[in-house]
């Protein structure tokens, strides 16, 4: 019987090649490393080349929900951000809380990762029917809760979550973070300027999809 509480897919975005993959992901990958960091870990370890520039196209930033985000289980709605970091040169993840993460699992994937870098900055935007890569040029420059404002006004969609890098990330600080809500931060590891190095500006979810558990 397929495993409930996950939906069992991820996204794989090429932003060299602008090329957008949905993968279907075992069972048994579920079964071994549940969903979440432990599924993140999986992905990074066979995906990431030994040696990679964690601030070049080699390096994987991955944005996943956990196991039971969105069932109803009581304190199960963070999400991380994972990579190889840039601070460390070793595993990188950070932790955040919001309304982020069931908006993940929401678009019908467990986790969405980027690889590659993209020629002009872009962002990512994904509803129920739609994947692509938009131009993010006017939104260079904008702190986050710009960005948050202007990708909210613009897409007017009420079911709208965004997560976003401001300057720091835009400029490779070391210590720069990722935000979502205008104020919550995944802080940890230097990630923000892994997404700025992706030239990555956000990611706008807006998903619809049901999220369901066996009982």
């Amino acid at each position: 019987m397929p495993l409930k509480a996950v939906m069992g897919k991820i996204m794989m975005v090429d932003l060299s090649s602008g090329k957008i993959e949905i993968e279907t992901v075992p069972d048994r990958v579920y079964e071994a490393f549940l969903s979440g960091m432990g599924l993140a870990a999986h992905i990074l370890f066979h995906r990431i080349p030994e040696n990679a520039d964690p601030l070049g196209p080699d390096n994987i930033l991955g944005f996943v929900s956990g196991f039971l985000t969105g069932t109803g289980s009581l304190f199960s709605g963070r999400w991380m951000a994972v990579a190889k970091s840039p601070l460390t040169g070793g595993w990188g993840e950070a932790n955040c809380g919001g309304s982020f993460s069931p908006a993940i699992k929401r678009c019908g994937v467990d986790a969405i990762f980027f690889r590659g870098i993209s020629k002009k900055p872009v962002y990512l935007y994904v509803d129920d029917t739609t994947a692509e890569l938009r131009d993010a040029c006017e939104l260079v420059g904008m702190d986050t809760v710009e960005t948050h404002n202007f990708l909210f006004k613009k897409i007017n969609n009420g079911k709208l979550k965004i997560a976003c890098i401001g300057q720091a990330g835009e400029n490779l600080s070391l210590i720069s973070g990722i935000a979502t809500d205008k104020g919550r931060m995944a802080a940890r590891s230097g990630l923000g300027a892994v997404m700025g190095a992706k030239n990555l500006k956000a990611l706008a979810l807006a998903g619809t999809r049901r999220i369901i558990v066996h009982d």
